[in-house]
């Protein structure tokens, strides 16, 4: 449109086109790789958005976990449910934004009362830090639980636009210490919740009935759900003959990342690759199934490659090859011709689409193996397990958000 047009209606339309900058209109072909806002309407025009975008829609969880020595099956689950958990959350189309963070919590007297992990859409990094944890400590009943939930509510980068789904959930065994002089008690943690439209939903482990009370209570504040396991988690694991296969073509797809930027942009490149493939080279084939299941769903595909991973910025044309700086380059394309640049760029993007397309295959092919073993199970087994427990719980509460998941949860 000229400037003589536009700028009669300038004042009728500027916000809206400003709106628009802010929140383009996202086609099926962009939705592939979905990235965090970087600026929010909150900070920007002081009020939630009236008819939010569903195709930028952004799921947040933090899982607030009893780490005590009684957790260690709690522990153990989360450990292998955290990508199954996230990949579930992917099935939701327009893929949205996930974010997971955590929070361990103890009691005073313990090696600490809480640690935390910050709201992230890298789950490599999450899991990372996951795996640092071990149930350990405790001793008397009750554990610091109001200021684990003050601090869920309170000390994370919760987002404030409309469209947001957010979620707490409260894990563990025993009731709070309601002894404790400078705690925040729970009913006040409540609250701030609800102010933040933070929905808290918890999952007791175990049997006790004080904690069952509180937990029922937490629950009821802000329309969460309340759900009760065995302390073994009721954890449901499918081995399948696709894992191995699986794990190897995850395997090879991160060597086939490639960054490109100044020294200090590499080299957190380099240390983002590096990290992820020493936290999961440990992992058992079933988890390293789901998390590269998971990195190929839309809602993953951006965190697993991050900012200026080469092959990926050339293939959305966000990057022309002969404009980089040859400093800026990957050292292995540093004495190519611009031609040769070229032909290699292309050549990995062929390698990782065979990749992707084998991926899709056994993927396939293990969640049918997987549909054929849950059946074979008691659906009371299955409902109860602790990834639907969580699962059903989104599922539900999301739709508020216009957040659709309508397939079954991950194993």
């Amino acid at each position: 449109m000229s400037q003589k047009i536009l700028f009669p209606i300038l004042t009728i339309v500027g916000a809206s086109l400003f709106i628009s900058y802010l929140y383009p209109l996202t086609t099926k072909d962009s939705i592939e790789e979905p990235r965090p806002l970087t600026i929010r309407p909150d900070t920007v025009l002081n009020k939630t958005p009236e008819k939010p975008n569903p195709a930028q829609s952004r799921i947040q969880i933090v899982f607030a976990l009893d780490a005590t020595g009684s957790m260690s099956g709690l522990i153990g689950a989360a450990k292998e449910k955290i990508w199954s958990i996230a990949g579930s959350l992917a099935q939701a189309d327009p893929a949205p934004v996930i974010e997971i963070g955590l929070l361990f919590y103890r009691d005073k007297g313990d090696v600490f009362v809480t640690r935390k992990v910050a709201l992230s859409s890298d789950i490599d990094d999450v899991y990372g830090k996951l795996m640092q944890i071990a149930a350990e400590g405790g001793g008397d009943e009750p554990e610091s639980v109001n200021q684990a939930l003050y601090e869920a509510v309170t000390k994370f980068s919760w987002d404030t636009s409309y469209n947001t789904y957010k979620t707490v959930f409260l894990v563990g065994d025993r009731p709070p210490h309601m002894d404790y002089q400078d705690d925040i008690k729970y009913p006040v943690s409540c609250g701030l919740a609800k102010q933040k439209d933070i929905v808290l939903n918890t999952i007791l482990m175990g049997n006790d009935s004080k904690a069952a009370r509180i937990w029922r209570e937490i629950a009821l504040c802000n329309q969460g759900s309340y759900a009760q396991v065995g302390m073994d988690a009721n954890d449901i694991a499918v081995n399948t003959p696709y894992d191995a296969a699986i794990a190897d073509l995850s395997d090879k797809l991160d060597d086939t990342r490639i960054y490109y930027g100044d020294a200090s942009e590499k080299s957190a490149s380099f240390k983002k690759v590096a990290n992820s493939k020493m936290i999961t080279g440990a992992a058992k084939a079933n988890v390293k199934a789901q998390r590269a299941e998971y990195n190929s769903t839309k809602a993953g595909k951006a965190a697993y490659y991050g900012q200026q991973e080469l092959l990926e910025s050339y293939r959305d044309k966000s990057v022309n090859l002969e404009t980089i700086k040859e400093e800026e380059l990957p050292d292995v394309m540093k004495n190519m011709t611009a031609a040769q640049r070229k032909v290699f760029v292309e050549q990995k993007i062929m390698e990782r689409d065979s990749l992707n397309r084998e991926l899709i295959r056994f993927t396939k092919q293990r969640q049918e193996f997987i549909e054929k073993d849950l059946k074979s199970r008691k659906s009371a087994e299955v409902d109860s397990s602790f990834t639907n427990r969580i699962y059903k719980s989104i599922q539900k509460q999301t739709e508020k958000k216009n957040i659709h998941l309508k397939a079954d949860a991950k194993y």
